[in-house]
């Protein structure tokens, strides 16, 4: 098993608490702070690379992503009932959209930005294998666009550093799709990228660096795997919990890859670090997240209204 060519140290478990289910990392550099979510224990952390502690702050339900907004303090998230507004410090929040009323046992999963400020998320069944989730377009306007599935688990996305690829995860068939996407928002030219073998787990989230090289979360696999853009294994960077589920690049350079796991009905005593926030620094480099550019005309009160694009 060859370690990525890119490795600077060895893997280093930085918080230990035990995530049931630790997801989508978030580096925020004016902050300095790498967010996260525990989506099962309906909680958010954040830790502060400059002092080294972890913050912890009660989520209303289940969240599966916390992404920047432009011009706002608060955060916006995609919980089970909805996209919201949320702010961490007061705990209040305001609905947006739903886009799903007629799934209740649906629930967001996992989300990214694009480089035009769009949210790529998709959303899951929260309770089986039924494949009732999609993969969504949120627009500055707040409308919303179902562009592929329907899927049981959506993960990722993710999109190359030239904006036009994107890349996402059908966990449940194991399968890592590529997309070629429009600046218009628009997917053409569906693809396998990589199909994973059930014995190194299911493919969970996934980052990309400068590189165009992609980093894969392995839940049930103990690993993260580095691929080229043509979809080859460049190295292995193994973990000492066995529900990886998410990476994302930070840190003051943006060459520190952050790693979330879970501990969902893991035998603690056996891996004391699953649910742990791993680091890596790396010889490359990632991107933070583009903060969503909601439009200036959208009022939240009229937002919670928004129900387009079905």
């Amino acid at each position: 098993m060859n370690t990525p060519s890119v490795l600077a140290s060895d893997v280093v478990c930085i918080w230990s608490g035990a995530a049931v289910c630790g997801e989508g990392p978030l580096w925020v550099p004016e902050q300095s702070v790498l967010y996260w979510v525990d989506i099962d224990g309906c909680q958010a952390h954040g830790y502060h690379t400059t002092n080294q502690r972890v913050k912890t702050w009660p989520l209303a339900e289940k969240t599966g992503w916390l992404l920047p907004c432009a011009g706002r303090r608060e955060l916006i998230g995609g919980c089970k009932s909805g996209v919201y507004f949320i702010d961490l410090e007061s705990g209040q929040r305001a609905l947006l959209f739903d886009p799903e009323p007629d799934q209740p046992g649906n629930r967001f999963n996992d989300a990214k930005t694009d480089p035009e400020g769009r949210i790529w998320a998709g959303t899951m069944n929260d309770e089986g294998s039924e494949k009732t989730g999609w993969l969504y377009r949120i627009e500055a306007d707040l409308s919303f666009q179902r562009c592929d599935g329907p899927y049981a688990v959506t993960n990722g996305p993710a999109i190359s550093p030239d904006g036009q690829v994107l890349y996402h995860v059908d966990t449940h068939g194991g399968v890592v799709y590529a997309f070629d996407l429009n600046s218009d928002g628009e997917l053409k030219n569906r693809r396998v990228f990589v199909t994973v073998d059930p014995s190194d787990g299911h493919p969970d989230g996934l980052t990309i660096d400068n590189e165009g090289f992609i980093w894969l979360a392995h839940w049930g696999g103990y690993r993260i795997t580095r691929f080229t853009p043509k979809g080859e294994v460049e190295g292995v960077v193994p973990l000492p919990a066995p529900q990886v589920t998410s990476c994302a690049f930070g840190g003051e350079n943006m060459s520190t890859l952050f790693i979330t796991t879970a501990a969902r009905n893991v035998d603690l005593k056996r891996y004391p670090h699953a649910g742990g926030l791993f680091c890596v620094d790396t010889n490359v480099t990632g991107k933070a997240a583009e903060p969503f550019r909601i439009s200036e005309s959208v009022s939240v009160l009229e937002a919670g209204k928004h129900q387009v694009g079905r």
